[in-house]
């Protein structure tokens, strides 16, 4: 073969773009969140023999600042797909660099959200002498996105309520990733005590944890609530050994006979719930405005420990245009148990659905 053929061939494989021997595949959306989640990267070796070297993990922000720098120094590469764990993090050089996000980055394991670029390098060892050691490197960008408060729903935050062992229920964070979990904690507070220091100090009645859940019915083995005592509680939301966020601290008592039904006395159905107390005693009096005309009501009543089964065999209620005052016999409906919470909701008398709450007894 002469000289110009093999000048040619050079020329002809120069030009030809060659597949790179490393290559990394991952996810920022899902791991993309912690610290831990740099780890879970997959290193797909496309030679036929191992690798060694050292790998590089590097996160800047928006402004291309450096979040976090991570060196491996030691990391073999089998040919196929290899997906890193979180020990190799254990064994890693890991320093934070001077942004903002570094900061929070360092004291909670968290990315704060903002603009992120995710990149990973792998430096291979044993290098000929005279030659370059070659280099892989693939980068990823993402946004994080702030995160909406956990919100709880029930029991609402000065409710008073018969039931002594009520179901607790709260609204996610959002967004929420595939592995958030839950963690509930409800106490008893004392005299002279607020929520904070009753949950800090005080022995809890309920403590759990990792719920997927956001609802929680009464635990079994839980001791009943006390009549006439105050609770708070809060819900944690978590994924690995990371707090994503917290609620606030509500509190509700049990308390069954401070109020009485009279014939007067009629509680009005409002678009929104709030934290008032109402104790239907075999009668719901209850008022709403109808800024139309008159007809058949339209409504509905749902236990709150199962709000997707409705009651049955509710009394017919005829409405008139303006206010309505509405005493609806409860008594004689097997549905209706002592102590349960329930909700009213009223559909055609306005532009939004109207609601009540009230705790029932015989």
């Amino acid at each position: 073969m002469n000289k110009s053929l093999l000048y040619l061939i050079g020329i002809l494989l120069s030009a030809c773009p060659l597949r790179a021997q490393i290559n990394f595949n991952y996810i920022p959306a899902v791991n993309g969140q912690t610290l831990d989640g740099l780890a879970m990267v997959q290193v797909v070796n496309n030679g036929g023999a191992t690798l060694n070297g050292a790998l590089n993990i590097r996160v800047k922000d928006g402004a291309g600042r450096v979040v976090v720098n991570i060196d491996v120094p030691k990391v073999s590469v089998l040919p196929g797909g290899n997906v890193l764990h979180k020990g190799v993090l254990g064994n890693a050089a890991v320093r934070f660099g001077s942004s903002p996000a570094a900061s929070l980055m360092g004291q909670s394991g968290r990315f704060p959200e903002g603009e992120y670029e995710y990149c990973f390098r792998f430096i291979q060892a044993n290098a000929k002498p005279g030659y370059d050691p070659l280099i892989f490197e693939n980068c990823f960008d993402h946004t994080i996105q702030p995160v909406s408060p956990l919100l709880l729903t029930d029991p609402f935050n000065g409710d008073q309520i018969c039931n002594t062992r009520p179901s607790f229920s709260w609204q996610p964070p959002v967004p929420i990733g595939p592995d958030t979990r839950y963690r509930i904690v409800v106490a008893a507070v004392e005299d002279k005590q607020d929520g904070i220091t009753a949950l800090a100090n005080n022995r809890p009645v309920i403590n759990l944890s990792e719920l997927r859940s956001q609802l929680l019915p009464y635990p079994p083995q839980a001791p009943d609530l006390e009549k006439g005592k105050q609770y708070a509680w809060q819900v944690w939301a978590y994924q690995g050994k990371t707090i994503v966020t917290k609620s606030e601290i509500w509190q509700f008592t049990i308390q069954c006979d401070t109020v009485k039904n009279q014939k007067d006395s009629y509680r009005e159905a409002k678009p929104a719930l709030d934290g008032s107390f109402y104790l239907a005693k075999e009668v719901l009096y209850f008022s709403f405005n109808n800024p139309y005309r008159a007809g058949r009501l339209e409504y509905s009543i749902y236990d709150l420990s199962d709000p997707l089964t409705e009651i049955k065999k509710l009394p017919r209620v005829n409405m008139k245009q303006g206010i309505n005052l509405v005493d609806l016999k409860l008594s004689g409906n097997k549905s209706f148990l002592h102590g349960h919470q329930y909700i009213l909701k009223i559909r055609n008398a306005g532009n939004a659905e109207l609601v009540l709450k009230f705790s029932y007894a015989e």
